[in-house]
């Protein structure tokens, strides 16, 4: 849904429920995956390794690339009625999706801990990775009630 003119940053405390259960979401695939195609390791654990390795790196970089970049939200974010958009609140492109989620690296160590506080002291709530995509999370509530009056 595009939406143009100001948007409005959405509120911290939602955006870390959203983060969270996105984390829960990856969190139970990876355990699946390794219990299901990883190897017994020497300490007693589990590993993956080659190709199907890179493929739940890639595939868990997707989690958050994709939908983001198509739906305008992860998981974890349409379940807290929340999206991701441009500054103008439009609809983001292939590229800032990309840009924000290469720096949710930076943003997340340690636990989102960088990200959290670069959200608590930028005007518009902007993890590291929001300022270099320029997009901002947004409430869909406040997005549809934008849009219905303008």
């Amino acid at each position: 849904m595009e939406i143009r003119g100001q948007a409005d940053p959405a509120p911290l405390g939602i955006r870390v429920v959203a983060a969270i259960l996105d984390a829960v979401i990856v969190a139970m695939a990876w355990y699946l995956i390794l219990w299901k195609w990883g190897d017994a390791a020497a300490d007693g654990g589990v590993e993956l390794t080659g190709t199907p390795a890179l493929l739940l790196l890639l595939a868990t970089a997707a989690f958050w690339i994709v939908p983001e970049w198509l739906l305008g939200a992860t998981p974890g974010k349409w379940a807290c009625d929340l999206q991701v958009a441009t500054l103008t609140g439009g609809d983001i492109s292939l590229s800032q999706s990309l840009k924000r989620n290469v720096l949710r690296l930076l943003d997340f160590l340690p636990f989102y801990v960088t990200g959290f506080v670069s959200a608590s002291l930028t005007p518009k709530r902007q993890r590291l990775g929001d300022l270099w995509a320029k997009t901002i999370v947004v409430s869909k509530k406040r997005v549809n009630r934008a849009a219905t009056t303008q």
